[in-house]
């Protein structure tokens, strides 16, 4: 009875162990098959890299013309005026300091009466010696010649700044520039150290840039780049910021003008084109690229047909494809369709070139 039973339960579950090996077999020979990617040939680029930057017409230095004494103002020129080097800015009044020098030298003439007299004195006493005349005596003339010293000092240095402030009543242009702004009013008295007017050499301009970059790319990208004005004329490269703007994402460029455009004005916008000649440059399509956070890479199929992760930088978009520098050579493949199933290291199928990629096959 027993016996009869077991032959008729495995009658009823042979056909159901059975299919599920069959199952498992299947399954397991589907998990070691390859995935299947699709790839294309890198191509070369020996272009180099091109792009252009929109700077602008500016000046390194703005001078601020101020007053070194309290004094009224008297004249000066209009805001945007245009004056040559040497020309007159502007002028303050001089009354008020011509009668403080005219008083300084009274007290200059006083002040060297009194050092002669003091000087005869003390001379005078030297010769009578101790016998006549006190130690403490001798010191106390000493002291007085020394103080009368002192106050002919003090009244040529009061009578030297008094000169210096008058030499200063006149504001003179340090070169041919533009008057860009007034900061004091005609016959208003302006303190010492107060601006007067705000003043920019036009014979030194500059062009400045701003450059797209990253934090990890300043400095060193400027070492491979050549820049130039309307494609022809050459720029040199002045000075450069080494640090990066927060808010652009660019670093600051400085170009001197070039001689063959001297008339340039002041904050015009123009455009720079800059090329830059690389090596190990080539060109591959948008889709095999991935990219990390502040990284890139792409995969590339070996001679055993094993997908090996490559680090690349992009440095050109173009429409449907990046100029990248890597270890990427001419001809090789890398994989465009089916990055998503694979690993380092992994065994790949490539498709051939006219077959449809479907999702799961």
């Amino acid at each position: 009875m027993i016996q009869l039973f077991t032959s008729k339960l495995l009658s009823t579950f042979q056909p159901i162990l059975l299919s599920t090996g069959l199952l498992w077999v299947t399954s397991s020979i589907a998990a070691t098959k390859p995935p299947l990617v699709k790839t294309t040939a890198v191509v070369p680029w020996q272009e180099g890299v091109q792009g252009q930057l929109s700077c602008q017409v500016s000046v390194p230095q703005q001078y601020t013309v101020a007053s070194e004494s309290q004094a009224k103002l008297t004249y000066m020129v209009s805001s945007g005026s245009f004056v040559k080097k040497g020309d007159l800015l502007a002028e303050q009044d001089g009354f008020y300091l011509h009668q403080s020098l005219k008083a300084q030298q009274y007290e200059l003439t006083q002040q060297s009466a009194n050092l002669d007299y003091h000087q005869q004195e003390y001379q005078r006493l030297i010769q009578l010696g101790k016998t006549h005349v006190s130690a403490s005596a001798i010191n106390e003339h000493a002291l007085s010649l020394k103080l009368a010293q002192q106050a002919v000092a003090v009244a040529n240095n009061t009578i030297a700044t008094l000169n210096k402030q008058i030499s200063a009543l006149k504001h003179y242009a340090p070169d041919d520039g533009v008057v860009t702004a007034l900061h004091s009013n005609l016959g208003s008295f302006v303190a010492r150290g107060e601006a007067i007017l705000s003043f920019i050499v036009t014979n030194n301009k500059e062009l400045h840039c701003e450059l797209p970059l990253t934090q990890d790319q300043l400095t060193s990208q400027l070492e491979h780049k050549d820049f130039f004005l309307s494609q022809s004329v050459p720029l040199t490269l002045s000075r450069y910021s080494r640090s990066l703007n927060q808010r652009h994402q660019t670093q600051s460029l400085w170009f001197r003008t070039p001689k063959e455009t001297p008339n340039l004005p002041i904050g015009k916008l123009v455009t720079v084109q800059w090329q830059s000649q690389l090596n190990q440059l080539t060109k591959i399509p948008v889709q095999a690229v991935t990219f990390e956070r502040n990284s890139a890479h792409s995969w590339r199929i070996n001679k055993h047909q094993e997908a090996e992760k490559v680090a690349i930088e992009v440095v050109q978009n173009q429409a449907h494809h990046f100029i990248v520098q890597s270890d990427l050579q001419a001809g090789e493949q890398v994989i465009v369709l089916g990055q998503s199933t694979i690993s380092d290291g992994a065994k790949v199928k490539v498709m051939a070139a006219d077959t449809l990629f479907a999702q799961g096959n």
